[in-house]
């Protein structure tokens, strides 16, 4: 049965116990009606054996006994926040559910945050008790902001910990479930964290479900797909996803943790994946690997979540694969989509389809997707903007979140009524096209007027040799007017820079490029893949200040 036909044969089941569709009773509908059906498979590259699948059944079982130690041991009341911090695995869907159906709210956090920031974190969101594991940690104990911890493993506990093997003897996997109201808080994810310290996202569980009704009006896949997902587990953009998978029961494949772009482009063969689920930036590492020495030929789709991708990394992906055969003859490549959204938005607010026939490029982000977000154009007063004209883009619907969690000074001049800009700086055409300029924290202004980072970027990323492209404006000695620097990753020869800088300098956009920095290093990322350009930004801006004497237009960076 298709995603459509689940979702309507669970709320007819729900329906028929008087109760509505909310995040606490999904798995219970969903384990009576897909049964002991593997749905979930978890995937490493050190570890391959992935024949032990998850079903409804097992993660209900799972979820309740979870739920019980919550309840019995650490007596958690209504509403209480638990905090989530792992090295990346579905446990962190399991304990979602449980904490959900314990009556608390759950605080996903990723394995990576950086621990002077997740004091303060855990302040912000209140967490007291903490589901985490000794590989976050090393040699240390958690952090002595939380009461109580619950670790996936016994390694290096103290008094505040219990090892969750020991907390579940004598435990149920029975558990009756709270009920939920539309507006209770069930989910508090984290932004990624590339303007400063993450935000707390506050989601309700009205607009988890409102995620779930919005899919049945855009999910891209048929009944019985093979699915594959790169992403890290505690973000917003993974429980949707894995509420979604609740539903359709499709064969989903998570790739958690050392993996390696290689890695997942075999894994895409050796499972006969249909659809591939991922971030901008693990498309980006899989071009960078190339993808001749793959088949590739079951995809049907590529969909690339939360950032757009470069237009030179659509072009190649949908050389492979196929949407459509007839009597096995390829009759139409397979399909690139890209979803601009956030974890403030609930679903993406843009969606654009690419084929190998598509010759509209630079920056199309396409055009609102078919559900009940609203979308629209306006200056910094909420009005809106004529078209063709630059504006903020700002949405407003029911799977948008309930603001930051005990952070509302974030929420200062991001809302106008019920519509929140999402950040970025857009135009519409007369045919209701949205166009990408910038983030609005990237653009810089110069004397000559605004650059688009992300527009030159695309054009850089396309010369050969040039792996991945940031482009900064970087302040030098006091100037206040900022000079265009263009930090390229590269690993080309140190001889060939020059021909590179000669390419990229006859893009148009390319004039107003100050200084050109090589680097054979990985960006730095934030906790979702981000490139983190702030702090990009300042480890340039160090090296100009070191090097401040010489006329230095192409260097290296180590």
């Amino acid at each position: 049965m298709s995603y459509h036909g689940n979702l309507s044969s669970i709320k007819r089941m729900l329906a028929q116990k008087r109760d509505r569709l909310s995040v606490s009773n999904l798995i219970d509908v969903a384990s009576e009606l897909h049964g002991d059906k593997s749905i979930f498979f978890q995937m490493s590259e050190s570890s391959t054996d992935t024949s032990r699948g998850l079903s409804a059944q097992c993660l209900r079982k799972r979820a309740n006994t979870y739920s019980n130690i919550l309840k019995n041991k650490y007596h958690i009341n209504r509403y209480d926040r638990v905090g989530i911090l792992l090295d990346n695995s579905m446990e962190y869907h399991i304990w979602f559910l449980a904490i959900v159906r314990a009556g608390g709210i759950a605080v996903p956090m990723n394995g990576g945050f950086d621990k002077v920031e997740l004091d303060e974190y855990l302040t912000q969101t209140g967490v007291n008790i903490l589901v985490t594991e000794s590989a976050i940690w090393g040699e240390n104990y958690p952090t002595q902001q939380v009461e109580h911890y619950i670790s996936l493993d016994d390694k290096n506990l103290d008094e505040r910990g219990c090892y969750v093997e020991d907390a579940a003897q004598e435990q149920s996997d029975e558990f009756e479930c709270i009920k939920l109201s539309p507006d209770d808080v069930v989910l508090i994810p984290h932004t990624s964290g590339t303007t400063g310290i993450p935000k707390p996202v506050t989601h309700t569980d009205s607009t988890l479900v409102a995620v779930l009704l919005s899919n049945s009006k855009a999910i891209f896949t048929s009944k019985d797909e093979q699915v594959m997902l790169v992403m890290p587990c505690n973000h917003w953009i993974s429980h949707c996803a894995f509420l979604v998978s609740l539903v359709s029961c499709d064969t989903t494949r998570w790739l958690v943790k050392d993996f390696s772009a290689k890695f997942v482009l075999e894994s895409i063969d050796k499972y006969k994946t249909n659809n591939f689920i991922a971030f901008a930036g693990n498309y980006a590492k899989m071009y960078n690997e190339g993808l001749d020495n793959y088949r590739l030929d079951t995809i049907k789709m590529w969909v690339s979540v939360a950032d757009v991708s470069y237009e030179v990394h659509q072009r190649e992906f949908v050389q492979k694969g196929a949407l459509l055969r007839v009597f096995g003859k390829v009759v139409m490549k397979s399909l690139f989509i890209d979803l601009l959204g956030s974890s403030e938005t609930g679903v993406p607010a843009l969606m654009r389809s690419i084929s190998s026939y598509s010759n509209r490029f630079g920056r199309y982000l396409g055009r609102p997707v078919n559900n009940s977000l609203r979308v629209n154009v306006v200056d910094e007063y909420g009005n809106e903007v004529p078209v063709n004209q630059p504006g903020r883009l700002v949405v407003s619907g029911p799977t948008m979140f309930k603001g930051y969690w005990n952070n509302s000074e974030k929420e200062l001049g991001v809302f106008h009524n019920d519509w929140w800009w999402t950040g970025d700086v857009v135009y519409k055409d007369r045919r209701g096209r949205f166009y990408h300029m910038d983030r609005g924290v990237n653009l810089i202004e110069t004397s000559s007027g605004p650059i688009s980072t992300l527009a030159l970027e695309e054009q850089v990323i396309k010369a050969d040799g040039v792996l991945n492209a940031c482009v900064l404006g970087i302040n030098l000695n006091g100037d206040d007017n900022p000079s265009v620097a263009c930090v390229i990753q590269s690993d080309a020869k140190e001889e060939d820079y020059d021909s590179i800088v000669s390419t990229i300098k006859q893009f148009d956009l390319a004039k107003e490029v100050k200084h050109f920095v090589f680097t054979l290093n990985e960006f730095p990322r934030g906790l979702t893949g981000k490139v983190l350009k702030r702090s990009l930004k300042n480890r340039i801006s160090e090296h100009f200040d070191q090097n401040k004497n010489e006329d230095i237009k192409k260097i290296s960076v180590v």
